[in-house]
């Protein structure tokens, strides 16, 4: 009974200390028991140092776009295409040497498909088939200070035409294809008030008689920074590649980001003009006007 009592009392004092703690103390109490330690490391973390560029046609991303507006060496396609994406990107392991100042290894895997939807006059019926897919993997390292981020990058990539499509155009020969390489790359960018911009530059590591080596990207986006469900967003991407003579892929859209998580949907008109940015056709010519999903499951 004794030690009972004492325990009791003992309880009762705590409880009454804690009532008479002002809520800074309480503040101050809190914050110091959630700080975080620096430095430190995170084995699979949340989120991205260096953000996916959305508008990159070839970024590891889950997309699904509808272009009803489709020219290929100015001839306009009779019918729409379709290009699906999936890719994911997942931060491996990330260090923490200050509350500014981070890093992470990550990778990253992705496809980039392409149907064709078209009417069929001889079968008088509409036809979905795949016309072709390129598939990548990625290893980056990232860097982030403050509001600037940096990601280097190698990666391999490798372009297929469909069986549907090779039967249709009776395509039964061998076909050159320099869209399977594997490239280096470094990307700046920098984000303040819902603006990013970004800058970078690529080299192939294919002999030069296979593919020409040198890349380069740049753009911005926007991002209306709110807590609204809904937000405006807009921007435009811009690729260069020597191997199609540095004629300029130039990606635009605009619309909106619904949600407040980072696993937002992206609604955007899009369009696109410059060479093909997939297959192994991506010396053509091509322009497309169309409405896009974006999102990005990890």
């Amino acid at each position: 009974m004794k030690h009972f009592l004492l325990s009791f009392f003992t309880l009762i004092g705590s409880i009454g200390a804690w009532a008479q703690e002002t809520p800074d103390t309480l503040v101050i109490r809190t914050a110091t028991m959630t700080e975080p330690a620096y430095p430190r490391r995170e084995f699979l973390p949340k989120g991205h140092l260096f953000d996916p560029i959305l508008l990159d046609p070839l970024e590891a991303q889950t997309s699904v776009s509808v272009l009803p507006a489709y020219w290929t060496e100015g001839k306009k396609y009779d019918g729409s295409i379709v290009p699906f994406a999936f890719g994911l990107r997942k931060p491996i392991i990330r260090w923490y040497k200050s509350a500014e100042r981070s890093s992470e290894l990550s990778f990253d895997v992705a496809s980039f498909t392409q149907f064709e939807v078209y009417h069929d006059d001889k079968l008088n019926k509409q036809k979905r088939q795949i016309m072709n897919t390129d598939y990548r993997l990625s290893f980056l390292y990232n860097i982030k200070v403050r509001n600037h981020s940096w990601r280097l990058r190698l990666y391999h990539l490798s372009s297929h035409l469909g069986d549907d499509y090779l039967f249709r155009n009776q395509i039964n020969y061998y076909l050159p294809n320099p869209v399977n390489y594997e490239l280096v790359d470094v990307t700046y960018s920098h984000e303040r008030n819902g603006f990013r911009k970004y800058a970078g530059i690529g080299i192939g590591l294919r002999k030069p008689e296979e593919r020409k080596r040198l890349s380069a990207e740049a753009g911005f986006y926007y991002r209306k920074p709110s807590q609204a469900f809904a937000r405006f967003v807009g921007g435009i991407d811009l690729k260069l590649w020597q191997q199609t003579d540095f004629r300029p892929g130039i990606k635009a859209g605009l619309g909106l980001e619904l949600g407040r998580t980072a696993n937002n949907l992206t609604f955007l008109i899009e369009t696109y003009t410059g060479f093909r940015p997939y297959s192994v056709y991506e010396s053509q010519k091509t322009r497309w006007l169309g409405i896009g999903v974006y999102f990005n499951p990890i």
